[in-house]
């Protein structure tokens, strides 16, 4: 525990203003609830700790995020060591879903999203739920902005591809591509 008089004197609003955030990003990297409160949580402890290295107020969220990707990682070697993992089915918090977005596609989305390989599901996360740019993307991951670039076109390719697999043929409303070829040599 920090005492009082080391925190930082603007904690509780930096977690007030990133918790959320850096929690949904961590659901989405380690696909459990209760991992992700523990990342969320060991984020900001290591942050209270640190807060004084950090440059300026503005590289704070940009340092939050790669400090939870970095705790990800390290708890993941971690778990490889000392037990076997399970490929079970993911995890998705429930209490989640129906707070932020309370829609059947929202979950199915986020269903599909959590089925994705890790190094797209980390990047579309980054991008689409957290507003990142490329760079501030390649930044995090420690990755180069191509990789980012192609993981993201990629990434978005398979949750599309998964998402028409998973729905009925009533729910899809895609128009058929030999129809749309045929319209467009007529002009329109």
């Amino acid at each position: 525990m920090i005492p009082p008089e080391n925190m930082p004197p603007n904690f509780q609003d930096t977690v007030d203003s990133y918790y959320t955030n850096l929690y949904r990003f961590a659901l989405s990297l380690s696909r459990s609830s209760d991992d992700a409160w523990d990342l969320t949580q060991e984020t900001f402890l290591i942050w209270a700790k640190k807060y004084k290295s950090i440059r300026s107020i503005e590289a704070t969220k940009s340092w939050l995020y790669t400090t939870l990707y970095r705790e990800y990682i390290k708890n993941s070697k971690r778990k490889s060591k000392f037990s076997d993992i399970e490929t079970a089915a993911p995890q998705i918090d429930e209490s989640y879903t129906e707070d932020h977005d309370r829609t059947n596609e929202a979950r199915n989305v986020m269903a599909e999203l959590m089925k994705l390989k890790d190094v797209y599901r980390r990047v579309l996360s980054l991008y689409y739920l957290e507003s990142y740019s490329y760079k501030e993307i390649a930044k995090i991951l420690g990755v180069p902005m191509g990789t980012v670039m192609s993981r993201l076109a990629r990434g978005k390719d398979m949750l599309r591809a998964n998402m028409l697999k998973a729905m009925s043929s009533e729910e899809r409303k895609v128009v058929d591509f030999k129809q749309h070829k045929e319209r467009s040599k007529y002009g329109y």
